[in-house]
């Protein structure tokens, strides 16, 4: 009777140890949900060194863990932290994991930290799904082709400031990681924003009066020297120069776009930071 109970008592301890990571030596488990509900558990690295700016940078665009999937309670922000902390404490890259709280929100974001030796420290973000990113499309003139399909940058700079917007901007664009520059940013940003909203008012009115047009010489015969055959002719000069125009502010628009980068939406005011080493 005795063995059974010995062998249960051995199997609890096992599953144990699966759900609840020993913390020893150089890793540290923290009170925040990590991958599939286990708490986040970072591994440091005791020869990693503080980097500078540009290392933090190439380190980044090296790494993978942007290209990982987002998956809702399973693989979330503090995930992917977790795993660009981890990556680059192997790499020899001294990196923090940070957990933000956004004032008036239940949930917060999770984003990782380096404390440069150039620049001081720096928040980074490689959550890449979760963010939600802003798409400013530009809409399409009449019988355009639609464009390629845009890739997004996953990994970018975290603008983290208690009692500030948590912001971001694209690493493609290389941005200054100060937060001076972010409110820069985002003044172009919303300079853009109403550029576009402008834009697509024109190319809609553009469009509907394409439709009129084609509707009303549809199917007729108009009469060289006309007045009819006049006013087809001036109205079809109009919209070819009115064509000529919105061409010429798209690709002004499309040029500040690809400057701005992948745009990502601002997550609200920072409440609290807390930086994990």
């Amino acid at each position: 009777m005795s063995r059974p109970g010995a062998l249960f008592a051995l199997m609890a301890a096992l599953a144990l140890s699966l759900i609840v990571p020993a913390c020893q030596g150089n890793t540290q488990q923290l009170p925040y949900n990590g991958t599939y509900g286990f708490r986040v558990v970072l591994q440091n690295n005791p020869a990693a060194a503080d980097p500078t700016w540009d290392q933090v940078v190439a380190f980044l665009k090296t790494d993978r863990t942007d290209e990982m999937e987002y998956v809702d309670e399973d693989f979330m922000c503090g995930s992917f932290a977790q795993d660009v902390h981890n990556n680059a404490e192997k790499t020899g890259i001294r990196a923090a994991w940070v957990g933000v709280d956004l004032a008036g929100q239940p949930i917060g974001h999770a984003v990782n930290a380096f404390n440069t030796t150039d620049r001081g420290l720096v928040f980074t973000d490689s959550t890449g799904q979760t963010a939600e990113e802003h798409r400013l499309e530009l809409h399409k003139l009449e019988a355009e082709a639609d464009g390629g399909v845009s890739v997004t940058e996953g990994d970018r700079v975290a603008y983290v400031e208690k009692g500030r917007e948590l912001g971001f901007i694209s690493l493609s664009v290389n941005p200054s990681p100060e937060y001076a520059y972010y409110e820069s940013y985002s003044a172009m940003r919303r300079d853009f924003e109403e550029k576009v909203a402008d834009f697509n008012k024109k190319v809609e009115a553009y469009n509907a009066e394409v439709e009129e047009f084609n509707h009303w010489v549809g199917g007729t015969t108009f009469i060289a020297g006309s007045s009819e055959a006049r006013r087809v002719a001036e109205w079809k000069g109009r919209l070819q120069m009115s064509l000529y125009l919105l061409k010429s502010e798209e690709a002004g628009l499309d040029k500040e776009k690809a400057d701005l980068g992948p745009i990502w939406e601002p997550m609200g005011t920072v409440s609290n930071i807390d930086v994990r080493w």
